[in-house]
């Protein structure tokens, strides 16, 4: 139809002075397609102006966003380019019939043109897509970049097998199967993005990291909340707000702690250990009994376990002058007892949560008396005044039952 058209265009252009029977015509060949070139352009402008105008106008009228976030302004704007691709595309086919060669280039650049923005628009529309499922709640946690970034590399690779037939003049079948015997250099250039894919897909469906958790990953040197989760890497924000890029693979592949059930529960762990002496531990005498007897949390139980002592004394005919017969208390047993009902009264223990005060196995330095309970305020900063302050109390309370709590001391150097 190009080739029938022919006569009519140089028609056209000896009317429009731009060529004459006699001489070539190609230097009004190229001023009329720079000419549409303009109008294809103005056309565009007016189309971008005439979108964004009528289509995301009515998007930020309504109510919801997601209409505004998929309907965005690079989408509108690339979806309009078309139309001067377009109406090129047509201008080549009528201007250019006498010129095949010339014809046949310019049908390939404007051909790779439009598939290069057609990618655009798809990578335009994802990215609305993953605005609109980000505010979703259910799926605030989920890792969407992966998936859309997953989603712009399959497209990025089809839209290259397209380029490159576009380029060699073959068919996408004839260039797919001539990739095949490139699959094991394409597997090692994309190695950590398929990597990232496989451990993305294992950390949503085992829900094992989310965003806004606090994971620690001694390896790398990563303790913080999880703020990016790609396809790649997985961004960690540290405590001393620092940041450490992890890859998403060393998740599944490498050790690491996830702190979420800590912080969906009703407490933080507290787990500290004081060492007392053992030369320190001792048979309670009356005057320990007797000074104890003012402690208020203390008092209420030491006063009904000296009479189940008694009682059981009594009962057995234990010979009580000698302090290994029958039943006795012990300061450090004592110590124990009052540690465990401190932080029974503690406003700021967990009462619902695990409470336990116990020795642990005595080594060279002493005895270590730890207790296990639960903070009620998870907050770190507020976790840390708790624990001190609990430590603090008790190192100061053991000298209160004649114990003493281990500490190194330097030996004396010969001659000082």
């Amino acid at each position: 139809m190009s080739e029938e058209l022919a006569p009519w265009i140089l028609r056209l252009l000896e009317f429009l002075k731009l060529s004459r029977p006699e001489t070539n015509h190609g230097l009004g060949l190229l001023l009329l397609w720079f000419a549409f070139i303009a109008v294809a352009l103005i056309l565009w402008r007016i189309a971008r102006w005439l979108l964004d105008k009528v289509l995301h106008g009515l998007a930020r009228k309504t109510k919801a966003e997601w209409d505004e976030q998929l309907l965005n302004r690079p989408l509108l704007s690339r979806l309009s380019f078309f139309i001067p691709l377009s109406i090129l595309s047509v201008v080549n086919d009528l201007l250019l019939p006498l010129h095949p060669g010339l014809q046949e280039l310019l049908s390939r650049v404007l051909s790779l043109t439009a598939t290069v923005n057609l990618l655009l628009v798809g990578f335009a529309l994802a990215n609305g897509i993953e605005e609109v499922l980000g505010s979703v709640r259910r799926l605030k946690d989920k890792p969407i970049a992966s998936y859309v970034q997953l989603a712009k590399i399959a497209a990025s690779v089809v839209a290259g097998i397209a380029i490159i037939a576009l380029l060699i003049g073959q068919d996408i079948g004839v260039v797919i199967g001539g990739l095949g015997a490139a699959t094991a250099i394409i597997l090692l250039v994309f190695r950590d993005a398929l990597l990232g894919l496989t451990a993305s897909v294992q950390l949503s469906t085992g829900d094992l990291v989310r965003l806004g958790d606090w994971v620690q990953i001694d390896k790398y040197g990563a303790d913080g909340d999880v703020v990016e989760i790609n396809l790649t890497t997985v961004k960690v924000r540290n405590w001393d707000m620092t940041f450490t890029v992890v890859p998403t693979y060393a998740l599944i592949s490498e050790s690491f702690k996830n702190w979420r059930g800590m912080s969906e529960s009703g407490g933080r762990r507290i787990k500290r250990s004081i060492t007392l002496r053992s030369s320190s531990v001792k048979f309670a005498d009356d005057a320990l009994i007797e000074r104890l007897g003012g402690v208020q949390v203390l008092a209420p139980w030491l006063a009904e376990r000296t009479r189940e002592i008694a009682q059981a004394n009594a009962t057995s005919g234990a010979e009580t002058s000698v302090l290994v017969n029958g039943r006795r208390l012990t300061n450090i047993g004592l110590f124990r007892n009052y540690t465990e009902r401190y932080l029974r009264h503690h406003p700021g223990i967990n009462q619902e949560m695990t409470l336990l005060v116990r020795h642990l196995q005595p080594t060279g330095e002493g005895i270590p008396v730890e207790f296990y309970c639960f903070s009620r305020n998870k907050e770190w900063a507020v976790y840390e005044s708790l624990m001190a302050d609990l430590l603090d109390h008790l190192l100061a309370a053991a000298p209160y039952f004649d114990l003493e709590v281990f500490e190194w001391r330097v030996a004396p150097q010969p001659g000082h």
